[in-house]
């Protein structure tokens, strides 16, 4: 009669052809989670740089909208805020005040930064709008 081979042989004959797939399988996951993760981090990015210009908005709409009300300070005190806040977290902030004898608008806009190299910043555009003081009669 042939000897019959062992339990433990025929295992390690049928797992000798899955040898490395450990491996390629790391290969082919781990991009996909690292880029997962990437995107992730750019959401939060975008999000904080969405507060900082609400942030800046609201503030140049309060500075503006006190007596006497004025646009050029409303402007001023948003980009004063982006100055100390948003540094580099903001890429081309532009701050724009408007303004009527009722109400002061301050909208901030930019690009937030990039994780990616070659792809540009997810776009970023803040409105605040404020009613201009009126002192008591």
């Amino acid at each position: 009669m042939p000897a019959r081979p062992r339990a433990g042989e025929a295992a390690r004959r049928r797992l000798a052809g899955e040898r490395g797939a450990a491996a390629v399988e790391l290969a082919i996951t781990f991009p996909v989670i690292l880029l997962a993760v990437m995107t992730l981090i750019q959401g939060a990015l975008w999000f904080y740089a969405r507060s900082v210009a609400l942030g800046a908005a609201e503030e140049g709409a309060r500075e503006g909208r006190v007596q006497p009300a004025s646009v050029e300070r409303a402007h001023s005190a948003a980009e004063d805020f982006l100055a100390q806040t948003a540094q580099d977290l903001l890429v081309g902030a532009a701050v724009n005040a408007t303004g009527s004898p009722t109400t002061i608008e301050v909208t901030v806009s930019g690009t937030s930064i990039s994780l990616f190299p070659g792809v540009a910043g997810w776009s970023v555009a803040q409105t605040a709008v404020g009613p201009v003081e009126r002192p008591s009669r």
